[in-house]
């Protein structure tokens, strides 16, 4: 930064000679250039060690830092990589839509389609008005499913709230070259790198990144790894509930049928180990304030709670394994 604003300086200083052809303080921008170069030398250097780690840890490399969110970025990433310029079917949501929505059941449901599962952790129903309605303008799919639960309306801060021109720029084709310039945040780089050879790889991993072909990451955790804090860990209570949050979604689902978008919720339950009367009854307020923003809309909502679902299909309080994300997939679009 020093070197380009005392190299601007020094251009415009040179380009200015006198009457008699003579430069101002000739010796003084010599002594700038002088200056800049010894930065360069040393910023070069500096550069090079974290650029050649990255080169030998490419495989794990992250994605752009468009935004906080590390699994958005790698999402954002996969669909420039992968996606075609339409999409009939896109997912988006939290974690509840990247693990919980089953890729193999969704195309089962659905045929022969291009689809998009864009979930990624972290992505509650603030981040899923911004995200998902930059996501529709760009690929314009027939339907959106979003797959969620009560802890996607939980008071939290909004982690896109300031992104989303960043984000709209990386979708709409910004190169990565300059979106990596843009992002530069040499310690990110590293220690993300190092994280993601567990998230790219593991899928017994909470943080598992690791896509399929559409998009979608499912959890497959040996009862020995699963983390009994999460899995004893039941929905919000209603005091945690965030009502800007409900705001932001029935914005969303405005959004979507503004763009003459059909959009498919799904209510995921909790394992039946954490169902009492009192969490189901705070579900049913949940389920039903959904309801009444989206059928109005024209929309679909399909609720989970609507029958039990053994702890066998879970990894945590929330999230199904494998066999779990199938049944619960293809139970809700069989409601269809």
């Amino acid at each position: 930064r020093y070197a380009l604003y005392y190299g601007v300086i020094a251009v415009i200083m040179l380009g200015a000679p006198l009457s008699g052809g003579e430069f101002i303080y000739f010796q003084f921008y010599r002594m700038i250039i002088s200056f800049i170069a010894r930065i360069l030398k040393l910023g070069s250097f500096a550069l090079l060690i974290p650029v050649l780690y990255l080169m030998i840890q490419h495989r794990y490399v992250p994605a752009p830092r468009v935004t906080p969110n590390i699994a958005v970025n790698e999402k954002l990433a996969f669909a420039r990589n992968t996606v075609p310029e339409k999409l009939d079917v896109l997912a988006v949501g939290s974690s509840m839509t990247l693990n919980n929505l089953n890729t193999e059941a969704v195309l089962d449901h659905y045929g022969k389609i291009a689809y998009l599962n864009a979930g990624a952790w972290g992505t509650g129903a603030s981040e899923v008005r911004l995200l998902g309605s930059i996501l529709a303008k760009k690929y314009h799919p027939k339907t959106v499913i979003v797959a969620t639960n009560m802890m996607d309306f939980k008071k939290e801060e909004n982690v896109l709230a300031e992104d989303s021109a960043s984000i709209a720029s990386y979708v709409n084709g910004s190169p990565t070259w300059f979106s990596y310039l843009r992002h530069w945040n040499a310690p990110y780089y590293l220690r993300q790198s190092e994280s993601n050879k567990l998230r790219f790889t593991d899928p017994a991993n909470y943080e598992y990144l690791g896509f399929d072909a559409c998009g979608g990451a499912t959890l497959v955790v040996p009862a020995d790894r699963i983390d009994h804090g999460r899995f004893n860990a039941g929905p919000p209570k209603s005091e945690l509930m965030d009502e800007e949050r409900y705001l932001a979604f029935t914005d969303f689902a405005k959004n979507m049928r503004a763009m003459n978008i059909d959009l498919v919720v799904l209510e995921s339950a909790y394992r039946d180990g954490l169902r009492t009367k009192e969490n189901d009854a705070q579900q049913a307020q949940h389920v039903e304030r959904l309801r009444a923003m989206l059928v109005p809309l024209g929309h679909t909502l399909i609720d989970a709670n609507e029958r039990h679902w053994p702890d066998s299909l879970y990894v945590d309080g929330s999230h199904f394994g494998k066999a779990g994300s199938k049944e619960f997939t293809a139970w809700c679009l069989g409601r269809l």
